[in-house]
This record gives structure tokens, C-alpha cells and sequence, in this order.
């Protein structure tokens, strides 16, 4: 029998007592289904990873709200235990999440699912490549008790909540790690949090700057004394990482989890570095700014350009696995990219970011290589001035 992975919520030794008793319940729900215009559905939720559980989530309300789902009575649960409790508590304020309905759920889906129990939510990917999120209004928020308890433990870290801060998140292998889950199959997307130092002592000397994320390699290697290292402080708790994540001025990361709290439930500003793979950015909003790694043909020994990255398959591609047997590595940003994308957002989001007609032309040939490609998606999110005026590879 295959093992269940850690964060799988073990209901096997329950099952002799649980099915006798719901077995005829879904069979009844069955039945009710094929004669009610108002089905009864049980739907499970993926919260074993952050990023899912708000970008999943989001994108349902979202269809929701916008009237493009038929009428059913639903019910949620969730078959793994929650990434982040003090988010799923959030999501209960606007969704029925009900564990008591685990067991009845498990029986219909052992049976097929018999029209009652779906996984379509767990299997959402939650990119909202309509970009629903521009057009709808956002869906949850935080009690006031949440916000009093966040604001003190703000504080109790060294960080005034009614002022500017810029939370920091870096990939790197340590969270899959903790799960037991193998970690050199997507290593390309990690990063290296120390070539973000002089972006992040920039951004100190006018903002207060937090290193975030559950696990973490090991400690930042600065000592300027706006930049605290939250996720090595000790005092991390699950409600701050979500505030922290929604209140920001804008957050910094590399395109992983965190951040979908801010851009996606919260509706805030996100910058996303080193970012890969490429062919990812459709699903990003329209008060995101990105840029990304590069990626380097060692055959023919030059970056390729975006219109060999596209048409090749490539841009889709962030393994070893994928990119090794052809010869493709990827280069990370350098400290100055980095730096240099930070100045660009903060300027933007302060009003002073000044656009020529030149960065508007090479903006607009950076996008039409991707609407050549997917004509039909839609690209809102911004790609930094400064990497395309520097990388001519990526307007060829």
C-alpha cells in the first residue's frame, strides 16, 4: 500500500466505523442529485500548500461573484492538514468549510464520486489566466480582533504596523525539504536570499524590510537595522505571516506561496524576481512588476532570446530534468537587476517612475513575442524598465 504523504489527513483506520454509517447517506445524495435543480456538492479544498490554498480559493470566488458557476449548495473540506490555520480560518468566513463532512466525502469519492463529492477545486491551478481577480472585488479580510492580535505581534518583532513595510520571501529548498518532498527536481527556482542584500539595504533606508518564509536556508547577512529576519526571529506565527502578506507596500519574492496572499486574496502590489519559469507570467495581475532568470544555451554558448524561449517549449521549462538534455541552464538575476527592479517599483508605486515613448516601445516588442505565441491569453502584469533595456536578448 503507498505510504500518504506527511501533511494527508490519515483516515484509514476510520473507515470500518464510518462507512456503515454514511454509505446510505451518499447514496441517498446521489439519488437526490439526479431529481434536484439545486445539487448538494462536497467539494475538496487543497491547503497543503499556502499558495494554492489562496490562489484556488480566490479564482472560485471570483467565478462566483461573477455568476459563472450553476447553482449547487456547497459544502468544503479538506483531505490534507492546513498549510497556515489563521488563513483557513479567514476562509471560512466566506466559505462553508465543514470537516464533519470529511468522512461523507471520502465514502462518494472511494464510490466514484456519484454527483456529490469533487475534486475540481483541489485541481484548480489557480493561475486565473481570465484575469477574473481585475474584475471582481476582493472576498475576505480580517476581523478586528485579528488585526488588534497582528498589530501587537508586529510590534512585539520590532515593526510599527501603521507604517510602510516590504516583506521578502527567497525560494530555496529548505521548505520542500520539511515535507520530506525531493527538492533538486525544481531547484532552478530557487535563489540565493544573500544576492538580495543591497536591493533589501535599499529599500531599508526609507521602508521597514522583513525576510519572511516558514523555513529557511539560514540567516541574511546584513546589519542594517531596518531589515529584520522574521523567519529566524522566533516569533513567526501563521496569523502575522497572512498579515504581513496582505497589508504590505508591496512584497518582494521569487514566485512562490506567500506572495499569493498579496496578490491574489488582498488585491496588493508584487514584485517577482529571478523569476522562472517564464511562460508563468500570464497568471500574474496587473499591479505585479516581474523580472526573470536567464537562460543560457551552453551549445551555443549565449542567453537565447525570448522568441527561441517561446517557440521552443522552453519558457515552460524550471527542472534539470527538463533543461539539462538541452544544454540550458539558468543564470539568476544579479544583485544589481534586483536592485534596480526595487527602484523601478518603488518609484512606481510613490508616482515619481518616469516612462519614455523609447521604454514604451521596447515594452510593447517585449509582449508581442508572447501575444504571437498565446494570442488568446492575457498579459497584465508589468516587466521591469531597467532588465530589457539591459537584455537586448529578450526583444529578439
Amino acid at each position: 500500500m503507498a505510504s500518504q504523504p506527511k501533511y494527508r489527513i490519515n483516515l484509514r483506520p476510520y473507515r470500518i466505523l464510518y462507512w456503515p454509517v454514511f454509505l446510505p447517506v451518499a447514496l441517498l445524495l446521489a439519488l437526490f442529485n439526479r431529481i434536484s435543480p439545486i445539487p448538494f456538492k462536497i467539494y475538496n479544498i487543497r491547503v497543503d500548500r499556502i499558495g494554492q490554498m489562496a490562489a484556488n480559493q480566490e479564482e472560485f470566488f471570483c467565478q462566483l461573484e461573477l455568476g459563472m458557476l450553476p447553482k449547487e449548495f456547497r459544502i468544503f473540506v479538506h483531505r490534507d492538514h492546513p498549510s497556515n490555520r489563521a488563513l483557513l480560518n479567514i476562509l471560512k468566513r466566506s466559505m462553508r468549510i465543514n470537516q464533519l463532512f470529511l468522512p461523507l466525502f471520502d465514502v462518494c469519492r472511494k464510490l466514484g464520486g456519484l454527483g456529490v463529492s469533487s475534486m475540481e477545486l483541489c485541481q484548480m491551478h489557480g493561475d486565473d489566466a481570465m484575469q477574473l481577480a481585475a474584475e471582481a472585488s476582493q472576498h475576505v479580510d480580517f476581523t478586528q480582533a485579528e488585526t488588534d492580535e497582528a498589530k501587537r505581534q508586529c510590534q512585539a518583532i520590532g515593526i510599527d504596523p501603521d507604517k510602510p513595510f516590504i516583506p521578502t520571501l527567497c525560494r530555496d529548498s529548505s521548505y520542500l525539504s520539511s515535507l520530506k518532498e525531493p527538492t533538486d527536481e525544481d531547484s532552478y527556482r530557487n535563489s540565493d536570499i544573500n544576492t538580495f542584500i543591497p536591493a533589501l539595504e535599499h529599500l531599508a533606508d526609507n521602508f521597514q524590510v522583513l525576510r519572511v518564509g516558514s523555513v529557511v536556508e539560514g540567516p541574511l547577512n546584513t546589519q542594517h537595522p531596518n531589515i529584520i529576519d522574521y523567519s529566524l526571529s522566533g516569533n513567526r506565527t501563521e496569523l502575522l505571516d497572512v498579515y504581513l502578506a496582505a497589508k504590505c507596500h508591496f512584497f518582494l519574492s521569487t514566485g512562490t506561496g506567500l506572495d499569493t496572499i498579496t496578490s491574489c486574496l488582498f488585491r496588493k502590489p508584487v514584485l517577482y524576481v529571478n523569476l522562472t519559469p517564464v511562460g508563468a507570467v500570464y497568471m500574474f495581475k496587473p499591479w505585479t512588476m516581474f523580472i526573470p532568470k536567464k537562460y543560457f544555451d551552453q551549445k551555443k554558448d549565449r542567453y537565447l532570446t525570448l522568441s527561441e524561449i517561446l517557440e521552443s517549449g522552453v519558457a515552460e521549462y524550471y527542472t534539470p530534468r527538463e533543461l539539462n538534455p538541452l544544454g540550458i541552464v539558468i543564470h539568476d538575476n544579479t544583485p544589481e537587476e534586483i536592485t534596480e527592479a526595487v527602484k523601478e517599483m518603488t518609484a512606481r508605486l510613490d508616482g515619481t517612475w518616469e516612462e519614455t515613448e523609447e521604454d514604451r516601445a521596447l515594452h510593447e516588442k517585449f509582449w508581442s513575442h508572447f501575444k504571437k505565441q498565446h494570442p488568446k491569453l492575457k498579459y497584465t502584469v508589468r516587466v521591469g524598465t531597467s532588465f530589457i533595456r539591459n537584455n537586448p536578448s529578450w526583444l529578439e
